[in-house]
């Protein structure tokens, strides 16, 4: 199946890895494949949920349903929830449904308030997103995953580290999104984790310099 997966929705797993390895996670439950998809695809973020940045406003919600835990550390992998397996095949429904031959973000999204219970449809719910009235606004404009719009936050300057450790971070993205496009699974997730290392100083730096707000960018 994972071959009918867009770029995009591969990398929204992987991003789900990464945030269920920072938050200490055994399983990459509903709400890591929620913040995976608004990392991945920023445009579906601004069209269901109002900002490109949404991703700030559900973090937030995660962390105050779910018990802090220590952060994984390593290449440990790290399976789907029962949960996020159903996701998954849910997605794989909504694209059969609409006679689409690739699984996209919109499917996974369709697929994540199919599981109803799940902290993502909660989350998402709270945020006015249903799933009645996301299938039919799909059904009437589909979402094309494969355009891509960059969003930049109007700020003023950054200090010189925290701009070398963004810029080495993006490049290590980079790696990861041609990996995951070259299906290279091995080498992607050596980058991710990778980037969860670099991530962790621009963290603590954020954190010196007051800059939290800069973390789902």
């Amino acid at each position: 199946m994972c071959e009918r997966y867009t770029e995009p929705a591969r990398a929204t797993i992987f991003h789900a890895r990464y945030m269920a390895s920072q938050s200490g996670s055994q399983e990459i439950e509903t709400e890591h494949l929620l913040m995976g998809l608004l990392r991945a695809d920023k445009m579906l973020a601004k069209r269901f949920l109002g900002s490109p940045w949404a991703g700030e406003t559900v973090w937030k919600k995660i962390d105050a349903s779910k018990p802090k835990r220590e952060r994984a550390a390593g290449s440990k992998e790290i399976p789907l929830s029962s949960e996020s397996k159903r996701v998954l095949l849910y997605a794989l429904e909504e694209a059969d449904l609409s006679s689409n031959r690739r699984i996209c973000t919109a499917h996974l999204l369709l697929g994540l308030l199919r599981e109803g219970k799940s902290l993502a449809a909660k989350i998402l719910s709270e945020l006015n997103v249903e799933l009645a009235e996301t299938r039919n606004e799909l059904s009437r404009t589909p979402h094309d995953d494969s355009q891509i719009e960059e969003f930049v936050r109007e700020r003023g300057a950054l200090p010189e580290d925290v701009v070398e450790l963004q810029s080495r971070i993006k490049s290590i993205r980079a790696h990861v999104e041609d990996a995951i496009s070259r299906r290279d699974f091995q080498k992607a997730r050596a980058c991710s984790d990778e980037e969860g290392v670099e991530r962790e100083k621009l963290l603590r730096l954020y954190d010196q310099y007051g800059l939290l707000d800069w973390i789902f960018d």
